[in-house]
């Protein structure tokens, strides 16, 4: 089974996510800022790492920093932002992570299909 793991630091929005994807066959982990984030992935391999950028504690650039030197090859990290541009969203782009979409404009089904499209490369 997959694994995926959301990284968002607004509830409500990180319980829509693992709801979504748990309807789907994945195993879902979820983390509300990128201290405990990396947490999760010392303790388990993701396939798939749904990141937010703007967080407390450990925003997204800051995992990014700490996790990508030792992810594992096949773990994806897709950026999971209101932002459209700006520096944190470069930097974090030049970090390792494939791609950035913008959640206030993403449609649940259009999250499964990115998922499952990224699993897929993976």
């Amino acid at each position: 089974m997959r694994k995926i793991l959301v990284v968002e630091d607004e509830e409500i929005l990180r319980e829509s996510y693992e709801l979504l994807l748990a309807t789907q066959p994945y195993d879902v982990h979820t983390a509300e800022h990128g201290a405990i984030a990396l947490e999760r992935c010392q303790q388990t391999q993701y396939d798939l790492i749904l990141l937010d950028l703007m967080m407390p504690v450990l925003d997204g650039v800051g995992f990014l920093k700490a996790f990508m030197p030792l992810a594992p090859e096949h773990t994806r990290v897709i950026l999971m932002t209101n932002l459209s541009s700006g520096l944190e969203l470069e930097e974090a782009l030049k970090l390792g992570a494939e791609r950035s979409v913008l959640k206030a404009s993403m449609a649940p089904r259009e999250l499964l299909s990115l998922v499952r499209y990224e699993l897929e490369a993976s």
